[in-house]
């Protein structure tokens, strides 16, 4: 993917790029769940200044583990809090099994959602930034 450098600080970047209806292959937009012109933050491996086109990757896997850690954790957090909710907490409050359990799961995904929100500070700066790894020329193909 080609992207438009606007602002240069240190070794990051911010990238304009526009996500054409063919793309999806790198994911770094949630394949076309986002708006067409994107400025993205981006580490500048090509030594890359303000006006330069540049082309972005993703390193391996990184798209996967963004998936399971945005997915996969809350997913898994729901799962717990069902079975501790329903096993657990129920026999102690007067309620429906089935509605404690439903609410523990809610409230184990939303502490879930908090602790990675919490913690995407530390990953901003890691792994799941897109790569400029190389200067190019000008244009918007993908």
């Amino acid at each position: 993917m080609k992207g438009l450098v606007t602002k240069e600080d240190g070794n990051m970047l911010k990238v304009h790029i526009v996500r054409k209806e063919a793309c999806g292959h790198c994911r770094a937009c949630l394949s076309g769940m986002m708006e067409n012109d994107m400025d993205i933050d981006a580490r500048n491996l090509c030594d890359a200044e303000v006006g330069d086109w540049v082309e972005l990757e993703l390193q391996d896997n990184a798209f996967l583990y963004a998936v399971l850690i945005s997915y996969g954790m809350p997913l898994i957090a729901f799962f717990i809090g069902l079975f501790v909710g329903y096993f657990v907490v129920s026999p102690f409050i007067p309620l429906p099994q089935s509605l404690v359990s439903f609410i523990f799961g809610a409230v184990c995904v939303l502490s879930c959602y908090a602790w990675i929100k919490s913690q995407n500070p530390r990953w901003e700066g890691g792994k799941y930034l897109p790569l400029a790894v190389r200067l190019t020329s000008e244009g918007y193909e993908v």
